[in-house]
């Protein structure tokens, strides 16, 4: 009951209590926040190397708002998912989709569509090498070194579509001597989760290191009419990497990584029923309880996942000189998608998704020359180019699930649709970064030109109801010849032939340079280019002090939907987007190196947002489609605490404010439908106020072979909700979770034993919002979890 009634005030209270605990004012290293380091270690602050500009630097030394999470954090807070690791980076919020993909919103900035070829706002890298679309990301976090997640704009040095920030997973590397290890652990509903590695040296000069991850786990939710179970997961991973140094001048890595994702869909909870009457069989439907593990979905669809990904990354670094190296980056990536989703949180087939045929092919090459880190003045300039292509194709069945009728009677007979939606994706940039240093300044700048070439073709066409021809004809017939007949032109008959084609009408009123509204296939192109840029200084008034200023510009590319189009007009794509961003922040290491303070504050200029919407379809309603918001802005500030007392005492302190608002958009509301809605004012989706999240470990000797270890968690995020303009019943409702753990370990380090609980108090909440044709549905996240792990190391 505690957790259910506590407020944003009363959580900054635990926050700030829980620093005074630890100590007057001491923080550790926001790289390995959460971790539980060997008593004999140094209270003083770890510093931490990251790549967050491409080249080493220590933390404190960029210019950049850069949140590190370590290896060590990662296991010690047994953070294995994407929504574990939004939980512990302050301004980072995860959402799950329709689809499976997820969707990253960083401050504010983030695009919720859910097309399999549609670039993030955030982008993600494993090793700088890009995973340009969320649905790769879902299954690379295993055998990492660290994660690093730049926040604001960063087109300059990490191209399109990093408009919000980047996220660069650094994978652990092959060393030069034998290391191997393990961990396993045992969690609630028979979750079994297994990782290993082995590395070492192959010959003098080749290194290799190969690595996995298996995750199988019982369903964790039930149908609360019926008693099936679902959501259970059966996961495999894994990578090998090459490291060859055949001489002191060339080095060359080699990462080959995949996944396998089987399993259940997480299952959505029905919260309410729209348009009700008696022709409606969703109207008397059960709404779910406020409990994550109570969901009703439809057994004859059989929600299940079948996706892969497999990548390939080569890179040639070569010293001309001593002080001039010439970098190779390329990289291949295949995904295939195969699912089936139950949308509408009922026994019925109302709103059912089969995605099938679904995959991307994604290539990427980029060169680039820069100097060394140790003089004055540091350069990297370079080009790039990516070719992606994506393949999008999905069913919707709203057959009942005992009787070949459809759930939806209004649509004059239609029981089974399907739609595609294809894109190639062609970006050609050049960019180039200088800092130079004047005494205690560093003034820094870069700048990236992109040309983005994109074609997309996408087609909605019927499935036949079993034993009778396609049911679409009489009724597309009917609604083309409605558009036919506003602009004074014949009716048309479509054949049986036609039937089977694409029945998205075309409601431009040309196709093939003739007045028309007939059913055909939608073609697009968009060609884009843009220049990003950013400019800043540093100022570094002692040793272990930076406070920097920065002001940057970033842009995403347009994109087209992938949706059920009744006609083109919701198959028109969404323009580039463009962020102005404007920065200041300090990172000192305070008090003898036992404080580090990390505070920032930004405020963006957001022109042309893009977001997932409806139109108000001329044949069925509300239907979705892609939208430009003209303009919005994003202001507030961070302030990132981490102190180290005293050996083996560790506390942090993370406070996260924004107020992300539309200023200038009227268009439709998408829960309403009402037309011209002015929505200035309104909050931006997926965006917090307040986010908090503060935690203590403590690292204790037992004896003269063994520590004892424990730590706590707490994070607390306030309400916002699905969509702009959005009601109650769309809100995602703040929340408040608590998170244990204690174990002893080795004095050594070389094995670890540790019982762990996640959300302990039972938190009920959510991430998401949607609602399908009747049904308003949302995304329950998992229930309390508790287990154990056990880790070893041999060396």
């Amino acid at each position: 009951m505690f957790l259910h009634i506590i407020s944003p005030r009363a959580a900054l209270l635990a926050g700030a209590a829980l620093l005074t605990a630890a100590a007057p004012g001491a923080a550790q290293s926001p790289a390995a926040a959460g971790a539980a380091p060997a008593a004999s270690s140094s209270p003083n602050v770890e510093e931490i190397v990251v790549t967050a500009q491409k080249r080493e630097q220590k933390l404190n030394d960029v210019g950049l708002t850069v949140t590190a999470v370590s290896a060590q954090a990662l296991q010690a807070r047994n953070i294995t998912t994407l929504a574990d690791i939004a939980q512990v980076v302050p301004g980072l919020v995860f959402s799950t989709s329709a689809s499976n993909t997820p969707v990253y919103t960083l401050r504010g900035v983030g695009f919720n569509d859910t097309t399999l070829g549609s670039y993030p706002d955030v982008s993600v890298y494993l090793d700088e090498a890009p995973l340009p679309f969320p649905v790769m990301t879902k299954l690379t976090a295993f055998d990492l070194e660290r994660v690093e997640v730049l926040k604001g704009p960063q087109g300059t040095l990490f191209g399109n579509n990093a408009t919000g920030g980047a996220i660069n997973y650094i994978a652990a590397k092959p060393t030069k001597t034998f290391q191997a290890g393990a961990i396993l652990g045992y969690g609630r509903f028979n979750t079994i989760d297994g990782e290993a590695y082995v590395s070492g040296p192959v010959t003098e000069t080749l290194s290799a290191r190969v690595s996995g991850k298996v995750t199988r786990a019982d369903g964790w939710q039930r149908s609360f009419t019926t008693g099936e179970k679902t959501g259970n997961t059966r996961n495999y991973a894994g990578r090998v990497q090459l490291r060859w140094e055949p001489t002191d001048r060339l080095r060359v890595a080699l990462n080959a990584n995949g996944w396998l994702e089987k399993g259940e869909p997480p299952a959505v909870q029905l919260i309410a029923v729209r348009n009700q009457g008696p022709a409606n069989p969703v109207t008397n439907a059960p709404i779910a309880p406020n409990n994550p593990r109570d969901a009703d979905f439809s057994s004859n669809i059989n929600p299940y996942l079948d996706n892969r990904l497999w990548q390939g990354i080569g890179r040639i670094d070569y010293d001309f000189t001593d002080d001039l190296t010439v970098t190779s980056l390329t990289s291949y990536t295949d995904y295939e998608q195969k699912m089936a989703f139950d949308g509408d949180g009922t026994v019925q087939n109302n709103a059912d998704f089969r995605f099938f045929g679904g995959g991307i092919k994604s290539f990427s090459q980029e060169l680039r020359l820069a100097n060394g880190g140790s003089g004055p003045f540091r350069f990297i300039a370079g080009l790039n180019y990516s070719s992606d292509k994506s393949r999008d194709t999905s069913e919707l069945d709203y057959r009942d699930s005992t009787i070949n009728t459809g759930t939806a009677p209004f649509l004059g007979g239609i029981f089974r649709s399907a739609f595609r939606a294809n894109q190639n994706m062609k970006n050609y940039a050049a960019f180039g970064n200088v800092e130079y240093d004047v005494g205690n300044l560093t003034f820094k700048g870069g700048v990236r030109y992109t040309e983005s070439k994109r074609k997309a073709n996408s087609c909605f066409f019927g499935v036949a109801a079993e034993g009778s021809n396609a049911p679409f004809a009489p009724l597309y017939t009917f609604f083309a010849n409605l558009l036919r007949g506003q602009q004074g032109l014949p009716p048309i008959a479509l054949t049986p032939d036609d039937t089977l084609g694409c029945l998205t009408i075309n409601s431009t009123g040309l196709l093939g340079g003739a007045p028309t509204y007939l059913p055909g296939e939608f073609l697009g192109k968009l060609n884009e280019d843009n220049l990003s840029w950013r400019a800043g200084v540093d100022f570094k008034p002692r040793p272990g002090m930076l406070l920097y200023a920065n002001v940057a510009k970033g842009y995403k590319a347009g994109s087209f939907p992938s949706v059920a189009a009744s006609t083109t007009q919701q198959s028109q794509p969404v323009t580039q987007e463009s962020l102005m961003s404007y920065e200041a922040g300090l990172k000192a290491s305070l008090i003898d190196r036992t404080l580090q303070a990390n505070v920032a504050a930004f405020y963006y200029d957001y022109q042309d947002r893009q977001i997932r919407s409806k139109i108000a379809d001329p044949n069925f309603g509300l239907l979705d489609a892609l939208a430009n918001v003209p303009k919005s802005t994003v202001k507030g500030f961070e302030i990132e605490l981490t102190a180290t007392p005293v050996r083996g005492l560790n506390a942090y302190a993370n406070f996260t404010y924004i107020d992300a608002k539309v200023k200038e958009y009227v268009g439709i509301n998408p829960e309403t439908g009402a037309v011209g809605q002015n929505f200035d004012g309104a909050k931006l989706p997926y965006t917090p106020n307040y986010q908090l999240s503060t935690g203590v470990s403590y690292d204790f000797p037992v004896s003269d072979s063994l520590n004892g270890f424990g730590g706590a968690d707490l994070t607390f995020r306030s309400d916002t909700s699905a969509f702009i303009g959005a009601s109650y019943l769309f809100e995602i409702r703040d929340y408040t979770l608590v998170d244990l753990r204690a174990g002893i370990r080795d004095s050594a380090d070389r094995w670890s034993f540790q019982v762990w609980g996640k959300n302990v108090f039972n938190k009920y909440y959510w991430d998401n919002v949607a609602f399908f044709f009747d049904t308003v549905t949302r995304w329950p996240a998992r229930p309390a979890s508790y287990g154990a792990t056990f880790s070893v190391k041999f060396r």
